[in-house]
């Protein structure tokens, strides 16, 4: 669409500027649309570029570089002058007219074609030792919605969760699940500060008890630990796919942390740096290797890695294991990712607001083990407010005060939840607003596109039975189509490539939402004035393939955030 005519037009202000005797290094030439329709459709500073470097008046060269210019008249009607040497121009109903027939006859009329690259996306990756909270549920949605992008653009995508199923939190949780059981049969207990005192822990306990009885009170405690840990951690890992599949998102891998951990044949160098750590698995394996490249150092009795040696932006050297040969969370999230660029090219990991710390780290470690410092990206999913009747709810998943995301997909429904958090930046802090979004009117934004997507349905649905039939477009006069309400339609659709490439390649999903309310205005505005089905057949049957592509449009911008297009509300 749009970006066809663009890059046509960067070709030829490039030659324009070679004839009219600009001899320098051409600048990089940039479009955009600007925001008043009186500056036309596409707006480049490149003339004032040229003259800053050459020294020369902005309207001058903006003068010379129009003259020398040959542009696709079947695209571009006008070209104009504005400002310090603004070039705007103005496409041409023609054009506008293929943005239609590209719509209407293309089922992948959205689709980018891009470079093909794997891209690993990892999202949510909840500890599983308690329920999804709103955070989570923020980041599934905006996770998946970007999968779906990149998906669009041409990349070969995996959506993953990481089970952190190693590690002191599993063990703080099945202590939590061991004392709820012991009270279960009466015993008095004082429950720690620091255990897990949410109802779901109560749960857990009822549902040992209602299928084991009181088997467990004869074993050790250790071993009786051990073992409701184990159900709880599967228990859990389930209940959070239940809720995401709910939710309507969807993994192709769940990944248990444990593999990283596991025994595995392959006999690795006998480093004496990693001694008080014998086995053979993917994490000596990782550790092995920045060792081999002399990343490794033992200081007050622990292993470090060196990172503040690999110049990646890390500003002190980390332990990856401890005095008593315990590993650090490092050590395992750096076997990790190398296990996921085993099987993609980049990797996007969405994380929690408090881990913004952790990147530099991260990517010092992958940097080390050979990756390019722009093929690892992170995104930080950035703390959630819920606002009901004016008030904040406050969560605490140890305290058992948190909002799940269960309880808010049942209070606002699942679209109006992806919806909200997709629309925000990600890293943004989000004041959700849940009455809004409960609310059947246009002031709520989800509300205010779906309808427009169902209004045109039953528009159609009435067109067939007044008698006018949905026609194809290369079948209709199109150019019948000439009030503004129309053409500002057709225009805004000229824009979806790019908005979907841009928020595919930038990560930042929440520019498709803007789109789609802008679009979904624009629609409602032209039906407040003007009739579709009229007795000027010829007319309609126009006016209705232009309700058709702007419905599909609609679709296939909330099929992209996972959020469903009715045909009646």
């Amino acid at each position: 669409m749009l970006e066809r005519v663009r890059q046509s037009l960067k070709d030829s202000l490039k030659k324009a500027a070679s004839k009219a005797g600009f001899l320098g290094d051409i600048p990089e030439i940039s479009f955009e649309v600007p925001k008043h329709k009186s500056f036309g459709d596409l707006s480049t500073n490149f003339a004032m570029a040229l003259a800053g470097q050459e020294k020369k008046n902005p309207r001058e060269a903006a003068k010379l570089i129009i003259e020398n210019l040959e542009f696709d008249k079947t695209a571009v009607s006008k070209i104009e002058i504005a400002g310090p040497g603004f070039i705007n121009f103005f496409l041409s109903e023609g054009h506008l007219f293929d943005v239609m027939l590209k719509v209407d006859g293309n089922p992948d009329f959205a689709a980018i074609s891009g470079g093909g690259k794997k891209i690993n996306i990892e999202f949510v990756s909840a500890n599983p030792v308690g329920p999804l909270n709103v955070v989570n549920a923020r980041a599934a949605a905006v996770g998946n919605c970007l999968a779906n992008l990149l998906k669009n653009a041409g990349f070969s995508v995996i959506k993953e969760f990481y089970i952190n199923d190693v590690g002191n939190q599993t063990n703080i949780f099945g202590k939590s699940i061991n004392l709820r059981y012991e009270e279960l049969f009466g015993k008095k207990i004082v429950f720690p500060e620091d255990c897990y005192a949410g109802e779901y822990v109560k749960e857990i306990a009822d549902r040992i008890k209602l299928e084991d009885g009181d088997k467990y009170l004869a074993f050790p405690e250790e071993q009786r630990v051990f073992i409701f840990k184990q159900k709880g951690l599967a228990w859990m890992v389930l209940d959070q796919g239940k809720s995401l599949s709910s939710y309507g998102v969807e993994f192709d891998l769940w990944y248990p942390e444990r593999l990283l951990h596991a025994p595995e044949e392959k006999k690795l160098p006998d480093l004496p740096i990693l001694k008080r750590y014998p086995v053979n698995n993917k994490v000596k394996e990782a550790a092995a290797i920045l060792a081999e490249k002399g990343l490794l150092k033992e200081e007050d009795g622990a292993v470090w890695f060196m990172s503040t040696a690999v110049n990646a932006g890390d500003d002190k050297d980390r332990v990856l294991i401890k005095k008593d040969g315990e590993l650090t969370y490092l050590s395992a999230d750096i076997a990790y990712h190398k296990e996921k660029f085993d099987r993609a090219d980049k990797l996007i990991n969405i994380w929690g607001p408090d881990h913004h710390g952790y990147i530099p780290r991260m990517r010092a470690a992958l940097v080390a083990l050979g990756h390019k410092p722009e093929d690892f990206s992170v995104l930080i999913a950035q703390q959630v407010n819920l606002i009901k009747n004016g008030q904040p709810f406050k969560m605490s998943k140890r305290k058992g005060s948190f909002i799940t995301m269960d309880e808010l997909v049942e209070e606002v429904g699942p679209d109006a939840a992806k919806y909200f958090f997709i629309r925000r930046s990600l890293e943004s802090h989000l004041d959700f607003d849940i009455d809004l979004a409960k609310k059947q009117s246009d002031e709520n934004p989800v509300f205010y596109v779906q309808y427009a997507h169902a209004r045109i349905c039953n528009v159609i649905e009435f067109a067939k039975t007044s008698g006018v039939a949905l026609k194809p477009a290369k079948e209709v006069d199109l150019p019948l189509l000439k009030e503004p309400e129309e053409l500002d339609i057709l225009k805004k659709i000229n824009t979806l490539s790019d908005t979907l490439e841009y928020a595919a390649l930038n990560y930042e999903p929440h520019h498709l939402p803007k789109f789609l309310e802008e679009l979904a205005g624009l629609y409602h505005s032209f039906y407040a004035k003007h009739r579709v089905v009229t007795e000027n057949k010829p007319l309609s049957e126009a006016r209705l393939v232009l309700c058709s592509v702007v419905r599909k449009v609609l679709k296939k911008g909330l099929d992209l955030l996972g959020v469903s297009a009715p045909t009646k509300m």
